[in-house]
């Protein structure tokens, strides 16, 4: 049995050898088969002028050339869809062959044959037909690319004017105005191939737009104005605004070497604008007095005075930081509020014809007394108009020609003119002041000036009105001297000096631009 077994193990083992040396042989035949074959044919995957003659010999090539060029008809593709077509006829066009066939074959192993399956070997032969030249070169002319109704220039890539999207880059018109000479070679290299079409814009045979939208520099002008005209700034004026985006930004915009900027003038008149629309400051008000009159105040240094020069350049910067918001100018001074009525309804009201003064505080009068203002006999009256509040300073040194005197509440409000106690005074109010006043400020009871230091802020508004004249002071007997003296608080009833001797007068501020 087990001899048996052995004789048909030996016998599988013959018929296995046998049938691999059968495939062998019959792969070895093969490929000196085909190696013989392609000794004298196109390998596989052979594309020659893009026709595919795989496995295909010289002579077949030749003979299939002979065929087709007898009807060989080349299509023209242009622009817009423009497109014309060539024919053997119309070029007396015949086949001509020289060795390029018989030298790709030349270069080929026969035995490397197996490598062209994975690969494709694509060839350019150029001398297959000859044609006249002279025929071409009319028929070129004759093409439909050439007529005036089909030509149109190209134009570059631009910028659109502002809309509420912003700039926008309008692409570039690529136009249909052929480069001849560029058509006749492209055209020749097709029929020399025997192509069967050419393509007028991917051989480069359009005069093209100088500025793409792919343009570096325009797409960064466009950015550049866009970030600009793309900022919204509300200015607010109490209950009043006003809008500043890219449909005035955009007129502002200049455009150099440097780059997009915002022309400084423009920007200035802008600004200059607001200023005169909403700024207060030297304007004429009325005011209703605590006794019920209308007056009219055209004196003064008080009210919304903007910065022209600083908030012109801070705007500048604000619009190229690309910051949108809410914005309030850069003011030189401040009134109380917006609109006409910028006094508010806290504010002093200083009466010089009854020498009573009134401080109200959110519409309600807090403090009200009697003063002694500036000497009008002498030109020290103190100045009429609406001023704000300069500070307020405890135990201050008032300094003036000859004299320092300490005051306890100083509240200036008119470079050196302003409302101080006067201890020294032993009276207030009446006609004081036409011949026996200050040099210029409010002299009060040193209990209504504690009170007014209270209540008072800086930048709060004080208005000053009314007054009189005098005439120049005659010449008084000793007796009306001394009456004068002791009315002024500078003498004491019974003739002897008051304890503190009198000074008033103001520290020099400067005064708001």
């Amino acid at each position: 049995m087990r001899g048996n077994w052995k004789n048909i193990k030996n016998m599988t083992g013959k018929k296995i050898w046998i049938a691999c040396t059968g495939i062998a042989a019959a792969i070895v035949a093969v490929y000196l088969g085909l190696a013989v074959y392609f000794s004298s044919h196109f390998y596989f995957n052979t594309v020659i002028n893009g026709e595919d003659y795989s496995a295909k010999s010289v002579g077949y090539v030749q003979n299939h050339i002979l065929d087709t060029s007898g009807h060989y008809s080349l299509t023209i593709q242009g622009r817009d869809e423009i497109a014309d077509l060539i024919t053997s006829s119309d070029i007396v066009l015949t086949p001509e062959f020289g060795n390029e066939f018989a030298e790709i074959i030349e270069k080929q192993d026969p035995f490397l044959w197996p490598y062209s399956l994975f690969r494709t070997s694509e060839y350019t032969v150029d001398t297959m037909v000859t044609y006249s030249k002279e025929e071409l070169d009319k028929k070129i002319d004759e093409l439909e690319f050439f007529r005036p109704e089909n030509i149109r220039q190209p134009k570059n890539a631009y910028l659109s004017d502002y809309t509420e999207n912003g700039y926008q880059i309008i692409p570039e018109d690529k136009g249909t105005t052929p480069i001849r000479q560029n058509v006749y070679k492209a055209i020749e290299n097709a029929v020399d191939a025997l192509a069967k079409s050419v393509d007028l814009d991917k051989e480069g045979c359009y005069t093209d737009a100088e500025v793409t939208s792919e343009d570096p520099e325009l797409k960064e002008e466009c950015e550049q104005k866009n970030k600009l005209t793309g900022v919204e700034i509300t200015y607010v004026f109490g209950e009043d605004t006003e809008v500043l985006d890219g449909n005035t930004i955009k007129d502002w915009l200049t455009v150099s070497d440097n780059g997009i900027d915002l022309d400084p003038e423009l920007v200035r008149e802008y600004v200059n604008g607001l200023s005169r629309k909403y700024d207060t400051w030297g304007k004429e008000r009325e005011f209703k007095t605590t006794s019920g009159n209308m007056i009219t105040i055209t004196e003064g240094a008080y009210g919304w005075w903007t910065n022209r020069p600083e908030e012109t350049a801070e705007l500048i910067q604000v619009i190229k930081s690309g910051q949108s918001g809410l914005r309030s100018p850069v003011y030189r001074a401040m009134a109380a509020q917006y609109g006409e009525d910028d006094i508010g309804d806290t504010y002093v009201e200083i009466d010089l014809t009854s020498q009573h003064l009134w401080v109200y505080k959110d519409g309600q009068m807090v403090v009200e007394s009697d003063f002694v203002s500036g000497n009008v006999s002498k030109g020290y009256g103190t100045p009429v108009g609406i001023y704000g509040i300069t500070y307020k300073e405890r135990d201050a040194t008032l300094r003036g020609e000859g004299y320092a005197s300490p005051v306890s509440y100083w509240i200036p409000f008119n470079g050196n003119v302003g409302m101080h106690d006067a201890s020294w005074r032993g009276s207030f109010g009446g006609e004081i002041y036409l011949r026996g006043g200050s040099h210029g400020c409010v002299n009060l009871p040193v209990k209504k000036a504690e009170k007014i230091y209270e209540y008072v802020e800086k930048g709060e508004p004080v208005i000053v009105y009314g007054g009189k004249t005098v005439a120049p002071p005659q010449e008084l007997t000793p007796e009306q001297q001394l009456l004068l003296l002791i009315e002024a608080g500078l003498l004491n009833p019974d003739g002897t000096l008051p304890e503190q001797p009198p000074a008033d007068g103001g520290v020099q501020i400067p005064v708001l631009e």
